[in-house]
C-alpha cells in the first residue's frame, strides 16, 4: 500500500498536530469540501483558499456559532440525531473527518453517510487516535474513569469553570457525555483504531488509498502537558525547551507505534459508469 509523499509541516504550537497533518494531506484543489465535525471551523479557515465551497457540520450548533458570524462564506449546519446530514447523494468532492470517528455512536453509520454524499472519485480524509504503544495514556478518557477527580481538577485546581461548564455540562443538552456521542449500552470512550478496523467499518464503495501512522509519544506529551497545567494551577504556558523541541521532532515522525492515524480514501466509480465521452 502506498504511503503519502513527505510534505510534512513543522508543528505549530497554536494548532493541534492532527490538523497540521490534515492540511498536509489535503494539498490539492478540494472542490466542494465538507468538514464533518467542524467544531469551531479551524480546519476550514486553513483550507478555504483550496475550496470552491466550504461546508461544515457538527452535532453542536454552539460549536460553530462564532465562526458562522465571522465567515459568512462558510455553509454550516447540524448533524441529525441519526448521524445523517441534509445533503443529497454524491454532493462533495472532498470530505474530512478529523478526530471525530472516535466520538460517534456508530462508526459504520457515519462512514456510510459520508460515502453517500461523496462523489465517485472523491476523496475522504480521516484522522483518529491510533492504537499504539501509549494508548492507555489517553488523557481524554480520564473524565470517564475518574469523573469526580476530573471535575475537582478543572474547577478547583485549574479554575476552568467556564471551560468545564461548556465542555462537560452544557453538552448533556445535546446528548453528549463529555465530548462523546453514545447510543445503547456502548460506554462513552475515546476509541483508538488500527487501519484495518477503520476499513472494516467502511462501505464497499470506499477504497483506502494510503495511510500513515505518526507522532510516537503524542499521548505522553498530552499527559505531561496536563500534569504541568495542574501543578501550575492552570497558568501553564506552551512547552519550554527542550520539551518543545522534542514535541516538534516527534510530531513529524512516522512510526508503527505512533499515536495518530491518517487515512486517505477514495470513493469508487459506480460500476457500469462510462469512462469516456
Amino acid at each position: 500500500m502506498s504511503q503519502p509523499h513527505d510534505n510534512r509541516l513543522p508543528l505549530d504550537a497554536a494548532m493541534p498536530p492532527w490538523r497540521t497533518r490534515a492540511i498536509e494531506a489535503l494539498d490539492f484543489p478540494l472542490g466542494k469540501f465538507l468538514d464533518y465535525g467542524c467544531g469551531g471551523c479551524g480546519l476550514m479557515e486553513c483550507l478555504e483558499d483550496r475550496c470552491d465551497e466550504c461546508h461544515g457540520v457538527d452535532v453542536d450548533k454552539a460549536a460553530y456559532a462564532a465562526a458562522e458570524k465571522q465567515h459568512t462564506n462558510f455553509l454550516l449546519s447540524e448533524i441529525g440525531q441519526d448521524g445523517r446530514t441534509k445533503y443529497p447523494d454524491e454532493y462533495f468532492d472532498t470530505i474530512a473527518i478529523i478526530e471525530v470517528i472516535e466520538h460517534v455512536p456508530d462508526e459504520s453509520v457515519t462512514l456510510r453517510e459520508l460515502a453517500r454524499i461523496l462523489k465517485p472519485g472523491g476523496k475522504l480524509l480521516l484522522t483518529t487516535p491510533h492504537r499504539g504503544l501509549l494508548t492507555f495514556l489517553d488523557v481524554g478518557n480520564f473524565k470517564f474513569v475518574f469523573p469526580r477527580l476530573h471535575r475537582f481538577i478543572h474547577l478547583v485546581l485549574m479554575r476552568n469553570q467556564e471551560y468545564y461548564k461548556e465542555r462537560f455540562e452544557r453538552t448533556k443538552e445535546i446528548q453528549l457525555v463529555g465530548d462523546v456521542s453514545v447510543s445503547g449500552d456502548r460506554r462513552p470512550w475515546h476509541r483508538h483504531y488500527k487501519p484495518q478496523q477503520i476499513e472494516s467499518y467502511c462501505p464497499s464503495s470506499l477504497r483506502l488509498d494510503q495511510h500513515q501512522v505518526y507522532f510516537p509519544g503524542l499521548r505522553l506529551m498530552m499527559l505531561l502537558r496536563q500534569v504541568l497545567r495542574v501543578f501550575c494551577l492552570g497558568r501553564f504556558s506552551p512547552f519550554p525547551p527542550p520539551f518543545s523541541w522534542a514535541e516538534r521532532w516527534l510530531s513529524t515522525m512516522q512510526s508503527r507505534g505512533g499515536d495518530q492515524l491518517v487515512m486517505l480514501m477514495e470513493k469508487l466509480e459506480r460500476q457500469g459508469a462510462s469512462t469516456t465521452n
